[in-house]
């Protein structure tokens, strides 16, 4: 009987013990699984890690540049604007000249219009003495006007505006009438040559 209960108290506890030798080798398992999880985590960590590190590089770069983005952007506005500030300088000069010139042009013409209007005021002719041996007596022109007396005229009837030539032969037949004769004044020798008048020749 003591042997017989010995016996199964060797069976439970080498059940037991194989049950525990079994949840050892789960827990063995469990842990190794669990070493291996925590192992992936920590690499998924160092990934993330990096991918963090990666990322602030990445936010740094696009901050950097964005501040030199923004530095050229007001460079290039502030190049803009003295460039404006210059071209609106340069028109208003150009202005100013144009201005300018439009004065000096009108003034110009209205020194040319006074010069002209003081030139129609001024006679054309120029008065020559006909005493000079130089001067052609042909070719003078005389500014004052010449007064035309009352008896020097000769008008015209109306049936007498068909004048026919007189030939040479007809010129010895006209016989000069007393109005005629004294309409007639004796021009003096030393004006016979500066004289509009026709010399008459009488005869004897």
């Amino acid at each position: 009987m003591m042997l017989k209960e010995f016996e199964e108290k060797i069976l439970v506890l080498s059940k037991e013990r194989d049950q525990l030798i079994k949840q050892r080798d789960l827990a063995i398992q469990e842990a190794h699984s669990w070493r291996s999880e925590l192992a992936k985590a920590r690499e998924r960590v160092v990934i993330m890690e990096g991918a963090v590190v990666r990322a602030e590089e990445r936010v740094r770069v696009a901050e950097s540049d964005a501040e030199a983005r923004i530095r050229e952007a007001m460079q290039k506005e502030a190049t803009a604007a003295k460039e404006k500030q210059e071209l609106l300088a340069y028109v208003n000069l150009l202005q100013a000249q144009v201005q300018r010139q439009q004065v000096d042009t009108k003034q110009v013409f209205e020194e040319k219009t006074e010069s002209c209007s003081d030139s129609n005021a001024t006679p054309l002719t120029k008065h020559v003495d006909p005493s000079e041996a130089n001067v052609d007596k042909a070719c003078l022109c005389v500014s004052r006007a010449i007064p035309v007396r009352g008896e020097s005229v000769v008008h015209m009837a109306v049936d007498q505006a068909n004048i026919r030539p007189i030939a040479d032969g007809e010129w010895s037949d006209i016989q000069a009438t007393e109005p005629s004769i004294a309409n007639v004044r004796d021009i003096a020798p030393e004006t016979e040559g500066s004289s509009l008048d026709i010399p008459v020749v009488s005869r004897e």
